[in-house]
């Protein structure tokens, strides 16, 4: 199993993904994502849940075609996960970042 960590973080805080999790919600092959995380072709992000969410956390993963949400708990345990996909239409640049707050 090839696993992602090191770019995702909150707070000091880094998780492990499973890179078949993240290529199979991006329609990519499994030894593709390393690469495409390193040369930044995957944009990531965590946002940490708060008041019902606390103890959570949501990792994005997103490409020009499609977003992938994977919500975990404070011990990395995939929660659920869900995918955006715009087909063959790119994705709209406000999915491909985190919201402003």
């Amino acid at each position: 199993m090839i696993e992602i960590e090191g770019d995702i973080s909150n707070g000091g805080q880094a998780f492990t993904v499973p890179a078949e999790v993240i290529a199979q919600g991006l329609k990519l092959a499994p030894e593709a994502v390393q690469p495409m995380l390193a040369g930044r072709q995957i944009s990531t992000w965590v946002e940490a849940g708060v008041d019902e969410d606390f103890g959570t956390f949501r990792l994005t993963f997103a490409t020009d075609k499609r977003r992938l949400r994977v919500i975990i708990d404070a011990l990395g345990s995939i929660l659920s996960h869900s995918t955006l996909d715009f087909g063959g239409h790119e994705l709209p640049v406000a999915a491909r970042r985190p919201s402003p707050r």
